[in-house]
């Protein structure tokens, strides 16, 4: 019998990582944004560029899965405490979200170039301050496998890819209605996660 739930426990894994890491990205808040300091590129210059960041964005959320425990060590940083710092970064994100932008998070008004390279879309709007604390915070989890951490990463990489890539019809489809209406709902189940996430360092304090 437990063989048998073996794949559907280890997709409930997966997706207890990337759904909170996909909702920290929030790549459909940070569309209007990449579509204003990319939408002067051509259809292919467009479309390498985003392959271009999101891959940047995924070796430095990959660097930090694989070091996440060193990095903790080295720093001396408690399990508890990666959670509730965490949880109150994500619950501000989710704030601004729900009653302002994600854009404005990361909006750099040097950051005029028609293609700039890592920055400010790699950094920090991908991999930024959150995101990478999220990724830290699941990979100093002992009943998660790195190679699953890994695999959650990637998936939530090709996943906002794949929005981007699709970023100017759909844009244009949804409307600035509906992407502020994606990013306000996205913002109410980050706030959520946040919620859980300080609780969980709060049990580990009164353990």
């Amino acid at each position: 019998m437990s063989g048998s739930l073996g794949p559907y426990i280890h997709d409930m894994e997966l997706l207890t990582i990337a759904v909170p890491l996909l909702l920290v990205i929030d790549p459909f808040g940070n569309l209007p944004f990449v579509l204003a300091v990319l939408g002067r590129l051509s259809g292919r210059r467009y479309l390498w560029a985003i392959s271009r960041e999101m891959l940047i964005a995924g070796v430095i959320l990959g660097a930090f899965a694989l070091l996440g425990q060193r990095l903790l060590l080295w720093f001396g940083i408690e399990q508890a405490s990666l959670h509730v710092a965490g949880g109150i970064v994500l619950f501000l994100i989710a704030l601004k979200m729900i009653f302002g932008s994600a854009a404005e998070l990361f909006s750099d008004d040097e950051a005029t170039a028609a293609d700039p390279i890592a920055v400010p879309i790699a950094m920090p709007s991908i991999a930024g301050p959150s995101a990478i604390a999220t990724v830290l915070f699941f990979a100093s989890r002992t009943d998660i496998a790195r190679m699953e951490l890994l695999t959650a990463v990637f998936i939530v990489i090709a996943i906002a890819w794949l929005i981007f890539a699709a970023g100017r019809p759909l844009a244009a489809r949804l409307g600035p209605r509906g992407l502020t209406a994606l990013e306000k709902l996205t913002g109410m189940l980050l706030s959520i996660l946040a919620v859980d996430m300080i609780l969980e360092g709060l049990r580990w304090v009164f353990r």
